[in-house]
């Protein structure tokens, strides 16, 4: 039996790497821009804190001490200048600042937050998220440095 080395790629994974490459490239040439709230995280989000990426039916795990682990809630995802904000039946917020590794793997975004637990977070386009967050944590990091030329969020 001819084996090959590498299995083939999905066609939906090739396309999340492309696009979050897209990104990458894009966030570096434009920095990070915010978009409008709607509705439903306008109400939550503290003075200076912007929204700068939505997901929209969003499935996600929480690796915690809960009767059931494995239950995924479903929401909407939005990626804020200093927090992760899901909005479902429950309301699960993960500060950027509290994550400590992310990687992709399965599908889905895996994070591991400070107390060493985790969040999957299952989208269409998990690597791109990645990127988005790396970027906004990167900024963050840079403004509270007070490191010269920081880049600001744009207002869009």
């Amino acid at each position: 039996m001819d084996r090959q080395s590498d299995p083939p790629r999905d066609d939906a994974v090739s396309a999340d790497e492309a696009s979050a490459s897209e990104a990458r490239l894009r966030l570096r040439a434009e920095g990070i821009i915010a978009i409008e709230p709607d509705e439903r995280i306008g109400v939550l989000l503290a003075p200076g804190e912007k929204v700068v990426a939505v997901r929209r039916s969003v499935s996600l795990e929480r690796r915690r001490d809960y009767d059931d682990p494995h239950q995924a809630l479903h929401g909407d995802l939005y990626v804020t200048t200093t927090r992760l904000v899901h909005l479902g039946h429950i309301r699960v917020d993960v500060p950027l600042a509290a994550i400590r590794e992310a990687g992709v793997a399965a599908g889905a975004l895996r994070l591991i937050v400070n107390d060493g637990r985790g969040v999957e977070i299952r989208t269409s386009d998990p690597c791109v998220l990645r990127v988005q967050i790396a970027a906004v944590r990167e900024t963050a990091r840079t403004a509270a440095s007070g490191a010269a030329g920081s880049q600001d969020v744009a207002e869009g």
